[in-house]
């Protein structure tokens, strides 16, 4: 009745984790005690731990040093111990220095590895500080803020490093944590001060009204885990006094003040109130009455309670009379100072006796008039200033229509109604001088905004503003001897107001680029320039000046319009009571009279003998300096576009949001033979990744030779390179490149008319339509006419985009030449060539040519150096890279030595070639350096010698063997060296001769070629060398210490050897 039915059973398997969550959300670093992320400072390098308390299942925790470019694992032991029914983890990270690289500072952190829901955050980390930052390695830069106002300091590039830190160094030998941040994801501070504010994105640290503790040496230091930078500024606070002018004893505070004299007498010029202290100065406007007269004084400085100053100047004078009325002096304030404190006050001593001046209590001045007389002189001194009204106003109608027309004149010195100011700080007074300036600057601003609006960018004929092009680029200064790198161009600018700075760099690295942009900064006053607060700017180029034209003279003459109302002697004026005045004078290489630069007033200028209150820079190239230059010069030098700025160009100026467009500019950059010279130089830079970026150039990757790559962008810009179509005016244009090339003073300049008629119009148009040629106008008035009276007309002068167009057009015509003329005709041809500056013009000819080649080649093959110089012409022939490649190999199969006796020439040829055998794949035994200081260039990855030579990463070098005669090498030198060896792949060991070395080696330097597994021996004589121990840090001798005693014998035997 019932039945029953087995059916099959289906298991089910559940399995059962037990999961304890710990008490935890993410993993715990020791030393940041109980935090995610913290910043510590250790003296001394310690352990770490990092664990998960209480989880099952378990967990396993890592640490990392943090580097922009990834994650690095740190090793060390991990131990995972199982608690009842919860594991607990722990890593050990041994030795904290192993995660900093040699740097001051480094970003651990530690992360967990285990299931998702046990911890809300997988990663902690700490930022470590490794014993004292080395700040004296930067240079300070001097910065002032006002009492009680706000001042940014900035640190570092916009584009984000991994971390920054600020401290603060005060007087007492304190140092005071300012901030630290780190950017990761985004961008968290660690540790931080509530006395500042800091940006967090740019690492901007703004101190917030301002107070005399304020002061002391701010220092940023900010690195990406591998490399690090310290930017330091010194901050000084300013107080500005209590009287806004500079008070002088008989002047009232504000209009004209005359002074009468017999001859002698005493001065007294005060200021109250004022920080920090300053000095107070004397002197006459014209030079050429200091010749014969003299003053001296002394000063008086008292402290008051608040932290200011007072300081008054009592000076003596004894004046000769020279047949004028009237002498000018001024009182100034000098010093290293801020714009906004460098007054000055202007008297007149006065040998007429009619000249009387009210006192600031209504008295007249010291010559002792009796006060019953007073009534009389007020009486006289009415009538007097009537009938001069009268006269002027006389004078001004009978000159109507003649603004110029002075009243008097005093050798170049303003009149006496021109002098009635004392500079207060409150409401100006409407004066002539006043008046004069105020035009001067409004000119000055129009003809930069007009400059600053019209750069056209290659192969584009749209008009664009230079704060949209300008890219900035590489800036070192000259600092105890060592070229240093510069963070921004604003530091060119900064420091004494009247300090004369030469800015250096090589054709096309954009010097004249940056003073257009200076110029645009002015003229907007620009919160981060230093010339915010000038009140004149003048921007000159050289090339355009006359060898007994003033400075003045030119302002008037090439920068304002024709029909201004001011004279040389205005603008004289104005400059020489301006603040903070500016002069910029732009290409020293191209000034036609720098040989007679001795008989100029450029020498006098930059040996501070005139315009003493100015703050002056010349641009020049580096291997063209001025013969003579005040000792206080400072010297800065542009070193072209690294990779930083050549990708910050091509995103922000070229492939704007253009990801695809930037990868390919960049895909073909790459293929570039001598890439290195041809992308650092910024404006042949800009030329190529424009007609990259417009699909005009494809380079074959196969095929070598800058003759190639060249003739690729002259077909790219529209022109008929073909050799078997020239017309006669071209065939006369390459005639007159070469020509040019070989007038070293000249500029590479023509005027329009000349060349229009030398190579006729149609060819003219063609080149300059196409952009090889650039055309300027500028100013041309007859010399003979005086300047006062002339009338302005223009002419238009040509120039080369690029040096290295005239060269291309030059190498036809000597190529053409060598295989028509004789040898002796062409050695006559080739001696008048600078083969270092004009290298590629016998490059190009060997390229274009090879029957031309041959000849050139022997030439130059029989010329001093010029073996290694002749294998890069060889190479330009069609298969010529073959033709060397076996001289390579033998070249670099003994050592290769570059001396500081040798020809620019051959240093830049040997660098090639070494270049070369690196792509080759050749190696290259040893190359010896030898009395070529230099250091490492970071951003490039070369090594700059003291020539200016760049030696490029070698990736198939064996040996670099340094010989410097009695130099004294710092850890700082040796860690430059030690970064360029790391990068040389393949490099086995570094030698030292003849030079001094530190005794001790930071081992956070040592690591670097310890990881890579690089010797470094220390030779004084033959027998025995010295061994760099990495681990310790120590110079070894067959395995035993160098001792102190040992070493000091070694130091006097290496400096008797260099004194001789």
């Amino acid at each position: 009745m019932y039945e029953s039915t087995l059916e099959d059973t289906i298991p089910h398997r559940v399995e059962v984790i037990v999961t304890v969550i710990p008490n935890q959300k993410y993993p715990l670093i020791d030393v940041c005690i109980g935090k995610q992320q913290c910043f510590i400072e250790l003296q001394s390098p310690r352990n770490l731990t990092c664990e998960v308390q209480s989880a099952r299942p378990e967990v396993n925790v890592t640490f990392y040093a943090e580097e922009t470019t990834g994650n690095r694992l740190l090793p060390g032991p991990v131990e995972v111990e199982e608690k009842r029914v919860a594991f607990h983890s722990v890593a050990v990270l041994v030795n904290t220095s192993s995660a900093l690289n040699y740097n001051t500072f480094g970003v651990v952190s530690c992360i967990s590895s285990g299931p998702a829901h046990l911890l809300e955050m997988d990663q902690s980390l700490v930022l470590l500080q490794h014993g004292n930052i080395a700040s004296e390695t930067a240079h300070p830069i001097l910065t002032y803020i006002e009492l009680n106002k706000d001042k940014e300091l900035t640190c570092g590039p916009m584009e984000q490093p991994l971390y920054r830190v600020w401290k603060k160094q005060m007087s007492n030998g304190l140092t005071e944590h300012v901030t630290a941040i780190v950017h990761k994801n985004e961008s968290f501070v660690l540790k931080h001060s509530e006395k500042y504010d800091v940006n967090t994105d740019h690492g901007r640290l703004t101190i917030r009204t301002a107070d005399i503790l304020d002061e002391g040496i701010y220092v940023c230091v900010y690195g990406d885990g591998i490399n690090e930078t310290i930017v330091s500024y010194n901050v000084s606070v300013y107080v500005m006094p209590q009287k806004k002018y500079l008070d002088v004893q008989g002047c009232s505070p504000e209009g004209q003040c005359i002074i009468p004299t017999e001859g002698n007498g005493t001065l007294t010029c005060s200021v109250f109130g004022i920080r920090p202290s300053v000095s107070l100065e004397w002197s006459f406007v014209d030079e050429s009455v200091s010749k014969t007269s003299t003053i001296i004084g002394t000063t008086q400085v008292t402290t008051n309670h608040d932290g200011t100053y007072d300081v008054t100047l009592t000076s003596t004078f004894d004046v000769s009379f020279i047949g004028e009325d009237r002498i000018p002096l001024q009182c100034k304030i000098r010093g290293e100072l801020p714009s906004q404190l460098r007054w000055a006050r202007m008297i007149e001593l006065s040998f007429n006796e009619e000249d009387v001046h009210p006192t600031d209590d209504g008295h007249t001045s010291d010559r002792g008039i009796s006060s019953g007389g007073l009534a009389a002189v007020v009486i006289f001194a009415v009538g007097v200033l009537c009938f001069v009204g009268i006269g002027m106003y006389l004078v001004r109608r009978r000159n109507n229509g003649n603004p110029k027309t002075s009243f008097r004149q005093y050798r170049g010195v303003p009149s006496t109604e021109d002098t009635n100011q004392s500079f207060p700080l409150g409401d100006i007074p409407d004066t002539p001088m006043t008046r004069h300036k105020k035009e001067l600057r409004e000119q000055l601003e129009s003809h930069y905004k007009e400059c600053c609006g019209s750069v056209k960018l290659p192969t584009d004929d749209k008009l664009r503003n230079v704060k949209d092009i300008f890219v900035e680029e590489g800036i070192e200064a000259f600092v105890s001897d060592v070229w240093q790198k510069s963070e921004t161009y604003h530091h060119i600018l900064e420091g004494e107001s009247n300090e004369r700075i030469i800015l250096e760099g090589e054709a096309g690295y954009g010097k004249s680029i940056l003073c257009l942009k200076m110029a645009h900064d002015w003229v907007t006053k620009s919160d981060s320039s230093p010339l915010k607060d000038v009140d004149i700017l003048v921007f000159l180029h050289m090339r355009y000046l006359e060898k007994d034209m003033t400075i003045c003279q030119a302002i008037k003459k090439y920068i304002l319009p024709a029909d201004t109302n001011l004279s040389k002697e205005d603008i004289k004026k104005v400059i020489s009571s301006a603040n903070a005045p500016v002069i910029i004078l732009d290409g020293f290489n191209r000034y036609p009279h720098k040989d007679d630069y001795k008989q100029t007033e450029v020498k006098k200028i930059m040996l501070k003998q005139a315009f003493t209150n100015c703050r002056v820079m010349l641009t020049t190239r580096t291997t063209i300096l001025p013969q003579t230059a005040s000792a206080l010069t400072k010297r800065m030098r542009l070193i072209g576009f690294d990779k930083s700025a050549q990708d910050e160009y091509i995103s922000n100026v070229v492939a704007v949001k253009d990801q695809l467009g930037a990868d390919r500019i960049r895909s073909v950059l790459g293929a570039i033979p001598d890439a290195l010279v041809f992308c650092q130089v910024p404006l042949f830079f800009g030329l190529l990744v424009h007609l990259i970026h417009q699909g005009r150039i494809e380079l074959d990757f196969n095929v070598l030779g800058v003759t190639y790559f060249v003739k690729q962008v002259i077909s790219a810009l529209n022109f008929n390179t073909s050799s078997g179509d020239k017309t006669g005016e071209e065939a006369t244009f390459y005639q007159e490149s070469f020509e040019e090339l070989c007038k070293p003073n000249t500029g590479l300049l023509w005027r329009k008319s000349a060349l229009n008629k030398i190579i006729g119009s149609p060819t003219y148009s063609r080149y300059s339509r196409i952009g090889i040629l650039i055309e300027e106008e500028i100013c041309d008035r007859s010399s003979h006419v005086q300047l006062t009276d002339m009338e302005t007309q223009y002419h238009t002068e040509v120039k080369f985009y690029h040096n290295v167009f005239c060269e291309w057009f030059a190498a036809h015509y000597l190529a053409s030449l060598a295989v028509s003329c004789d040898e002796a005709e062409l050695r006559q041809k080739l001696q008048r060539v600078n083969f270092y500056d004009h290298q590629y013009l016998l490059r190009f000819a060997c390229g274009l040519n090879s029957a031309a080649a041959e000849k050139i080649i022997q030439y130059v093959e029989s010329i001093d150096d010029g073996e290694k110089f002749a294998m890069l012409c060889i190479m330009e022939r069609e298969g010529g890279i073959q033709e060397i490649i076996g001289t390579v190999k033998k070249l670099c199969a003994t050592p290769v030595t570059i001396e500081k006796e040798d020809t620019m020439l051959l240093q830049r040829s040997i660098t090639q070639l070494l270049a070369i055998a690196s792509q080759n794949k050749i190696p290259i035994e040893i190359l010896w350096l030898v009395n070529m200081e230099g250091y490492y260039n970071q951003a490039r990855e070369f090594l700059t010698l003291s020539s200016g030579i760049n030696v490029p990463k070698l990736e198939t070098l064996n040996q670099i063997s340094i010989i410097e005669s009695g130099k004294e090498f710092t850890e700082r030198d040796l860690r430059g060296i030690f970064q360029y060896a790391s990068i040389c792949k393949n490099l086995a060991g570094v030698r030292f001769r003849g030079c001094i070395l530190p005794l001790t080696v930071d081992k956070r330097i040592t690591k670097t070629m310890r990881d890579s597994q690089i010797t470094v021996d220390w030779m004084v004589s033959v027998k025995p060398f010295y061994r760099l121990n990495m681990k310790k840090g120590l110079w070894e001798v067959n395995g035993d210490v160098l001792k102190k005693k040992d070493y000091q014998k070694i130091v006097t035997r290496v400096r008797d050897m260099a004194t001789g």
